[in-house]
């Protein structure tokens, strides 16, 4: 597999178990998956190697990125009457990977879980200058990519238009979709997947602000 230089643990705080999704090539561990606790069909953890731009970026001088809730704003507050909340845990692993920081100065993880239905990913502010068609390309396959590695591979790509922006939706053999959208007035990427009947994920990407 291609090391990537960039990853993200994210750790949603599900009921019963939580959902791991790892980057740098690395493997998983392997707790009860999560999916089973929200009453979805059993699957493993999902790795996901959230950003590859082909090549590491170099790190500001002194440079930190910073947790930052506010982002959140950019998400509805509620999603078919779930709410959509900061899942915290994740933060500090990203802030110690240093492409992230040197790719994003502020973030934040979102989560909402209801039921069988589950949508969860993060919000990142990206550094001035990093972004290029090129770098969100890059992003998005490898994001899908171990999204989907152990929820059926990659079966479809499409676009969906929201206003003037585009939304990237990749549907893996699972049934888990995962959704990209760059929003260019805010300097954001918005990356997350989906799972369940309700696709959460899908009105929230329809419902971003700006």
């Amino acid at each position: 597999m291609r090391r990537l230089p960039f990853g993200v643990a994210l750790t949603a705080a599900l009921p019963v178990a939580a959902l791991v999704l790892s980057a740098c090539g690395g493997q998983a561990s392997r707790p009860p998956s999560p999916l089973a606790s929200v009453g979805a069909p059993e699957t493993p953890p999902i790795v996901v190697p959230s950003f590859s731009p082909g090549a590491t970026l170099p790190m500001p001088s002194g440079a930190t990125v910073t947790r930052d809730p506010s982002l959140l704003a950019i998400l509805p507050a509620s999603v078919a009457g779930v709410p959509v909340t900061e899942e915290p845990q994740s933060f500090p692993e990203a802030a110690t990977d240093p492409a992230f920081v040197a790719s994003v100065d502020r973030a934040a993880f979102a989560i909402a879980v209801s039921g069988s239905d589950l949508a969860s990913g993060v919000i990142a502010h990206l550094r001035p200058g990093v972004y290029s068609d090129k770098m969100y390309t890059d992003w998005r396959s490898s994001y899908d990519d171990g999204a989907c590695a152990q929820a059926g591979g990659v079966v479809a790509h499409a676009e969906q238009a929201n206003g003037s922006r585009t939304t990237y939706v990749t549907t893996c053999g699972g049934g888990l979709r995962v959704y990209h959208a760059y929003i260019a007035s805010k300097g954001v990427i918005v990356s997350l997947f989906s799972t369940g009947p309700a696709d959460l994920g899908g009105q929230l990407m329809g419902a971003i602000a700006g």
